[in-house]
């Protein structure tokens, strides 16, 4: 697949005070293959520039090169990227800090992610997707990723995690504590293992989503697993049950 960096249009001011940008996707860059969303591609090592090299499964150590990706988007703080609704055959990497990703507000129907969606950033926001991953045994499993090495905050609203082989909303990272992970207003459905899963977080949120027969593939799949060292959870207003083992499970 030809690999394409993407220009945009300047639209606004961004939160660091440079240019904030609206992005249309995929009408100024194609969604599909390995798909790498960050500020910059290459930095000066020497006298030489060089791809910069990012944290994406698969790999030697998990390490790959920009030239690795398909397609490569940049974005920078307080940019909004908007998808069309349709389908999507791709795994996305976001590592800009503060960018917004969503579904066309003007669209009545989503768009699906076909494979994982990796969040590798700071104050992220995911709003309207679908993701979803069954069929494909290339992908990691999970529907959205989120990398506490690099993730303080996180917001996902009005996404829909469903038919993912293993857990709709899954947390990633060796190291690292998440300060608030908020779920607004999500569906995670018919996963094969968890609807959602929470590590190392001092603030877990869930409020006014539906999570349901997940565990469609593991006798131990529950609706919502909380892990070790998460301080204080709230969740509010969900729909949370026929899922396989449990429909919350807390590690004492």
């Amino acid at each position: 697949m030809k690999r394409i960096a993407l220009l945009v249009v300047l639209l606004g001011l961004g939160v660091t005070g440079g240019i904030a940008r609206t992005i249309h996707l995929p009408a100024e860059a194609p969604i599909a293959g390995t798909v790498l969303i960050a500020e910059s591609f290459t930095e000066k090592i020497g006298r030489e520039i060089v791809p910069r090299e990012f944290p994406a499964w698969p790999g030697s150590h998990g390490i790959r090169p920009a030239t690795w990706f398909n397609v490569t988007i940049e974005a920078h703080p307080g940019d909004v990227i908007v998808l069309a609704p349709g389908a999507y055959e791709a795994e996305i990497w976001i590592f800009t800090p503060h960018v917004t990703v969503r579904t066309d507000p003007d669209a009545d129907e989503l768009a699906w992610i076909h494979g994982t969606v990796e969040v590798d950033a700071d104050h992220v926001v995911l709003e309207r997707l679908g993701v979803t991953n069954a069929a494909d045994p290339t992908t990691s499993g999970h529907g959205i990723e989120i990398n506490r090495q690099f993730v303080n905050y996180v917001t996902l609203r009005e996404c829909h995690l469903e038919g993912n082989r293993w857990t709709g909303i899954h947390m990633i990272g060796a190291t690292g504590t998440i300060q608030e992970l908020r779920i607004e207003n999500c569906r995670m459905i018919g996963n094969g293992m968890d609807g959602m899963d929470s590590t190392s977080t001092v603030q877990l949120i869930v409020t006014g989503c539906t999570i349901t027969n997940n565990g469609r593939d593991l006798a131990t799949g529950v609706g919502i697993r909380i892990g070790s060292n998460v301080q204080h959870v709230e969740l509010t207003d969900n729909v949370i049950e026929n899922n396989r083992f449990a429909n919350v499970q807390q590690k004492e």
